[in-house]
């Protein structure tokens, strides 16, 4: 989405129309409601942006977790900025009340506009006066007096929302590592139904290694909204890798997350600070040293990984970044399609189909060609039976899995960056 700057004529214009919806939606209203207004105080010439329209969603959010009674709705997305109007069926001065605590509730909710009007037009004050972006005395204040000039309130401004869409995103990481860890059956993983072919990893291992990487998924993101080198990624995923080996006792649970999700943490930094699109972002970001690092591993292996690439040919995760992660792209397109059908178990039946797809380099360290071959086959003929079937096979293909010690990693990965994938969505 283009950013653009807007007129002060486009800001007048504006807020006559919203005065206009305002009056449109309380006509008639009675006194047992009150109109919420929310619009996002952004300073300078560019109101909306990706990362102001991130953080409008987080209010609306907001707004519906208070469960209130809404009787009309009405949504703006204009260059002047995005607008909400919710007529409820609720005390004014409670709704305000609520709203207030919401507007203090973390630093980047300061730039939330919560008004709140009652039936007759008049606009509710805040109890306690809002504070300065840059000093925190009162916002009123600072105003009046121009005390620090347009440019430090936009810096204060950029900074805040940087700060609030890198934390969106490193939850979102996060929960989507949960997902694909909740995600059952899983043939041969950790789930919650078995610790499939892992003697050293269980579910609680797994959440405390997701929780460890939060601090470095925040980073990529920040990283990517300054155009980071891959060395500087690189650097940051080494740390956080110590941080998954800390959490863990010396497992190796997110290794390859930490690599790709971190990518495309970045890449979703760059779109949103630079626009374009977050994969195309990640891959040209991974193809900086992705000869280089796959050229290495020809001549020295040092992971398992880099001894799959040399016996076998297959990139793993690097060759997905580079080539712009088609396998997460599929994962995620099975996701829709099956959500879209209504199944009962869409993450794993999605789970199955990548299964069958992706050279999945974990199973050829386990298993080999062989080991591979048989995982693939199994899935795809899962994959091919009536879908009410399908759950209790992949639930007995893990015995199967089990017995010949073979664990298809890479395709949790995949599973986790589709989910990642889809929050992105919807967060934007």
């Amino acid at each position: 989405m283009k950013s653009y700057s807007v007129s002060l004529a486009q800001v007048l214009d504006a807020r006559e129309r919203r005065a206009a919806i305002q009056n449109k939606m309380l006509a008639g209203a009675g006194q047992g409601h009150c109109l919420i207004c929310l619009t996002l105080n952004i300073a300078g010439e560019v109101k909306r942006t990706p990362m102001t329209r991130m953080l409008f969603g987080r209010g609306v959010r907001e707004l519906k977790a208070l469960d209130l009674r809404i009787a009309d709705s009405f949504m703006l997305d204009e260059p002047t900025g995005s607008e909400g109007f919710w007529l409820a069926e609720e005390d004014p001065a409670e709704v305000k009340r609520q709203l207030e605590t919401v507007e203090d509730s973390f630093p980047a909710a300061r730039l939330f506009d919560f008004d709140v009007l009652t039936a007759d037009g008049t606009k509710l004050s805040r109890n306690e006066s809002r504070r300065c972006l840059i000093c925190d005395a009162p916002a009123a204040e600072c105003a009046r007096s121009r005390r620090h000039g347009l440019d430090a309130v936009k810096a204060a401004t950029d900074r805040l929302l940087r700060q609030f869409c890198a934390d969106e995103l490193a939850e979102a990481a996060h929960d989507s590592l949960l997902d694909e860890l909740y995600t059952t059956p899983k043939p041969g993983l950790v789930d919650l139904m078995s610790c499939g072919a892992h003697t050293d990893m269980d579910v609680p291992l797994f959440e405390k290694s997701a929780a460890a990487l939060v601090p470095y998924f925040r980073d990529a993101a920040l990283m990517g909204m300054d155009c980071c080198e891959m060395a500087d990624l690189r650097r940051r995923g080494l740390e956080a890798e110590q941080d998954m080996f800390r959490a863990t006792g010396g497992v190796n649970t997110h290794k390859g997350m930490i690599y790709s999700m971190g990518l495309l943490l970045a890449g979703m930094g760059r779109c949103l600070t630079d626009g374009g699109d977050c994969i195309e972002h990640a891959a040209e970001l991974a193809r900086r040293d992705a000869d280089k690092y796959l050229g290495e591993n020809l001549e020295r292996p040092v992971t398992n990984g880099g001894a799959v690439y040399r016996k076998y040919g297959a990139g793993g995760a690097t060759a997905e970044a580079a080539s712009g992660f088609p396998e997460a792209e599929y994962c995620f397109s099975r996701l829709v399609h099956y959500r879209s059908l209504g199944c009962g178990n869409p993450d794993a039946l999605a789970f199955c189909d990548v299964m069958a797809d992706l050279e999945d380099t974990n199973l050829l360290h386990r298993g080999g060609e062989e080991g591979l071959g048989f995982a693939r086959q199994a899935a795809a003929e899962i994959a091919a039976m009536p879908e009410a079937e399908r759950e209790k096979a992949l639930a007995e293909l893990d015995d199967e899995m089990i017995r010949r010690n073979l664990s298809p990693g890479g395709s949790a990965d995949m599973l986790a960056l589709a989910f990642l994938l889809e929050r992105w969505q919807i967060l934007l």
